[in-house]
């Protein structure tokens, strides 16, 4: 171990000196000279410092000091330890790392056993730094394994997750392909009778086939929402953009949603503007948007009111605007609407369920597209969505 001792009297005269290993280079020693002139000017004053506390407090403890510059002009740094003897001598030590003085006694020992005794009660300061080092590294290696099980573990389980996800997707696919079939059998069966049977059943009959209509159209909405909302949390909502006549879109949706509001006797009612440009957009997915905006406001409406319809444009956007005349809702229900499941506990006007999907989708949508969708409601007053798409080249 490269370090230097030297034995001082109480004025900080050297008087001895040993190199271990080399010692630490730069000092220039000779019995005689001052001790605290062996270092670089910014440090005398320090190193007198350092000799007037170790003579008063008997020791002294890694204090950092800076050498001359050897030859390459650099400096170097040595850590300075001492001990007061009984007899007004110091012996000092000045090594290239701190808390190195216990190994340096214990090496000098051989050579010169007056220094390396001169030394001996540095020990009880310097050991519990030892052990706390020690401790902390054994701590500190703890730690970093059980960190890097626990990121062994994370990786894991999120690639089970992701496998879990993808198993869903296709478990929900699957489900979709083979619900759908079903539900388009009966509910073209349920509107062919509608139409062959027109007039010649019972009200109460063609009541119940309306009942078909209306749940096998709910289904269907639960299905996409659901296709929808897991395409969403994968990232992979597909948009297929083609020119769309967003009015005449708007108008079929109605149409078909107005089986439901006629059921609830509600007036389902629809203007669009004159001259509206085609949109670039997924006419599947603005059918879904619709189709959930218009459930939703015949859903929460009381019987005998009506539901209104807008579709116009603003300079950059077309605009769709659903109205209704419903139970309405509170700032704090506004401010969450949004969110999967916001409504799930919710019942409609006339029982009606609803899983609470339906707007989070709509956001989703609209969002994928580039609009954008706000609510204005109250309780007591109805609310009102609108939905803003931009047009192609407006500007």
């Amino acid at each position: 171990m490269n370090a230097l001792v030297v034995l001082c009297d109480a004025d900080g005269v050297v008087r001895r000196w040993r190199s271990l290993g080399g010692g630490v280079g730069a000092f220039a020693l000779s019995d005689g000279v001052l001790f605290p002139t062996l270092f670089g000017p910014g440090d005398v004053a320090r190193a007198l410092d350092a000799l007037a506390a170790l003579g008063r407090e008997g020791v002294l403890v890694d204090r950092p000091f800076e050498l001359p510059r050897d030859g390459g002009g650099r400096e170097s740094t040595v850590y300075l330890s001492g001990a007061a003897m009984p007899v007004g001598r110091l012996v000092l030590v000045a090594a290239r790392q701190p808390g190195a003085a216990t190994a340096i006694r214990q090496d000098l020992a051989s050579v010169d056993a007056e220094l390396a005794e001169g030394l001996r009660p540095l020990d009880r300061w310097l050991a519990p730094a030892a052990a706390r080092d020690a401790a902390l590294f054994e701590e500190m290696t703890r730690v970093n394994s059980e960190l890097a099980n626990a990121q062994r573990d994370l990786a894991k389980a999120n690639a089970e997750l992701k496998l879990l996800n993808e198993q869903r997707n296709r478990l929900m696919g699957m489900l979709a392909h083979d619900l759908r079939t079903p539900l388009q059998v009966i509910t073209g069966f349920a509107e062919h009778l509608g139409t062959r049977l027109n007039g010649r059943i019972e009200p109460r009959d063609m009541g119940s086939l309306d009942r078909i209509r209306e749940s096998s159209l709910f289904m269907s909405h639960l299905i996409d929402d659901a296709l929808s909302m897991a395409a969403a949390q994968a990232g992979k909502l597909h948009v297929a953009r083609r020119s769309v006549d967003l009015g005449g879109l708007v108008r079929r949706n109605a149409g078909i949603n107005g089986i439901i509001a006629r059921g609830k006797d509600i007036r389902l009612e629809v203007r669009v503007a004159d001259g509206l440009p085609r949109i670039q957009a997924d006419p599947s997915k603005l059918e879904q948007l619709m189709n959930n905006l218009l459930s939703n406001a015949v859903k929460y409406s009381e019987r005998g009111t009506r539901v209104d319809v807008t579709v116009d444009r603003t300079d950059s956007h077309a605009r769709v605007i659903v109205a209704d005349e419903g139970r309405g809702m509170s700032k704090a229900e506004t401010a969450r609407i949004f969110q999967p499941f916001a409504r799930h506990a919710q019942s409609g006007t006339a029982g009606e369920m609803s899983v609470g999907l339906g707007l989070f989708i709509c956001r989703t949508i609209v969002d994928a597209h580039g609009g954008r969708i706000l609510v204005r409601s109250a309780p007591g007053q109805g609310s009102t969505f609108t939905v803003e798409l931009p047009l192609a080249g407006a500007g």
